[in-house]
């Protein structure tokens, strides 16, 4: 299977952000890679083990932040991204990594307050 599609569209993400210099360390922590940047600074591409997300610091067009929701797979324990971002910072929502019916999960927030979610995924729970 091809991970482009006939028309060579791929989903990329944006996220809005208020503080570029805090959402690249928090990101950069959670394991991106800093693809590039604008000479002005209010873009960054990021790149996730072949995934590329987008960070622009200034709102939509709209003039409105808008809601989003980021899921990230681990392809390890998530009690070591957890030990990891609590010493780098971050902040861990609720009651850390947690069970859930697919498998486990860990939610953080970023320094502009999305919720990011790490899944661990145990096919044997949902196939």
């Amino acid at each position: 299977m091809s991970d482009r599609n006939a028309l060579g569209v791929r989903l990329q993400p944006m996220v809005h952000v208020e503080n570029m210099a805090a959402a690249l360390a928090f990101y950069e922590r959670l394991g991106a890679t800093l693809l590039f940047g604008s000479r002005d600074q209010d873009f960054a591409l990021l790149d996730f083990a072949g995934t590329r997300m987008g960070l622009l610091a200034h709102p939509p067009g709209d003039g409105k932040m808008e809601t989003v929701e980021l899921q990230f797979a681990s392809e390890g324990p998530l009690e070591e991204v957890e030990k990891r971002m609590r010493a780098l910072g971050a902040d861990c929502v609720e009651r850390g990594t947690a069970d859930e019916a697919f498998g486990r999960m860990l939610r953080l927030q970023t320094p502009d307050g999305l919720l990011i979610k790490v899944v661990e995924i145990e096919r044997d729970l949902v196939e």
